[in-house]
């Protein structure tokens, strides 16, 4: 049964992203549109991560502090290698900006094994290592924190870029939902892996709230685009900049979206959309 899910899952993750009505005023980045499937070695790495998570099931969905622990402690510094091993099956329960972290941190490792070479510097990868800290501190801290943390992180490092337009999204995108039209502290957001856009409708991987007869945690959520408010994708094009994140300063701004909201048109001007 297990082998079957996972059958249907990586189906859906390489399911072509198609073009999809505007439903909300946006501006656009600078990226062409990509009218195929995404067949490129970091999506390659990125399914394998999912994979990998969800191959334990869905785990469970909580925000409390033990959730925001098994994080940390699902990755492990090796001495010997210099770099984090990752235990998918200790992450558990999970929520949405820690699973795609969760995610992301997984493909870096696989990519750089696929490619038989280091582009990650030990420091950077001590960096990239989630700890319990505040919104804003450090890689994980952008990741996050509320409103655009996780496509500012990525703008920051140089690793890709962020856009707003549903046209030019493809599968493997990172994306910050807004389900309602606050961003900060009294937002309503999600953050989830573009797996496949049919028109009316967005799948994405995350972990979710549980809903109907879906259980809590890591697994696939389809929802109509109407009930999105608000959408920010983020493209990684350069997984190699990463090896920036040591050198990552705090974002104070990011800090104070524990307690205020911001605007739209401050979101995208730090994000680098013009």
């Amino acid at each position: 049964m297990l082998r079957h899910l996972l059958a249907i899952f990586l189906l859906l993750l390489t399911n072509q992203a198609e073009a999809a009505p505007r439903l909300i005023p946006r501006v656009s980045g600078s990226v062409a549109p990509h009218p195929r499937a995404n067949t490129t070695p970091w999506w390659r790495s990125l399914q394998h991560a999912i994979l990998s998570i969800q191959r334990s099931g869905p785990g469970g969905y909580s925000t409390e502090d033990y959730a925001k622990e098994a994080l940390v402690n699902s990755f492990q510094w090796d001495e010997q290698t210099h770099r984090p091993r990752f235990s998918p099956g200790t992450a558990r329960p999970s929520f949405c900006s820690a699973a795609v972290y969760a995610a992301l941190l997984s493909a870096l490792l696989h990519w750089e094994e696929s490619n038989q070479r280091r582009y990650i510097s030990a420091k950077a990868w001590q960096a990239l290592l989630p700890r319990l800290v505040k919104d804003g501190i450090g890689p994980w801290g952008y990741a996050n924190a509320n409103g655009p943390g996780f496509a500012l992180l990525v703008h920051q490092l140089g690793a890709g870029i962020n856009f707003t337009d549903w046209e030019k999204a493809r599968p493997s995108d990172i994306a910050k939902i807004w389900w309602n039209d606050h961003i900060g502290a009294d937002e309503r957001g999600h953050l989830v892996i573009l797996v496949q856009d049919d028109g009316a409708n967005i799948r994405f991987w995350s972990a979710n709230q549980a809903r109907d007869n879906s259980p809590g945690g890591y697994g696939i959520r389809s929802v109509p685009k109407s009930a999105i408010r608000r959408i920010l994708f983020t493209r990684i094009t350069h997984p190699a900049a990463f090896n920036r994140a040591s050198a990552l300063p705090d974002s104070p701004w990011l800090t104070t979206l524990m307690q205020s909201n911001t605007t739209w048109e401050e979101c995208i001007r730090r994000c680098g959309i013009r």
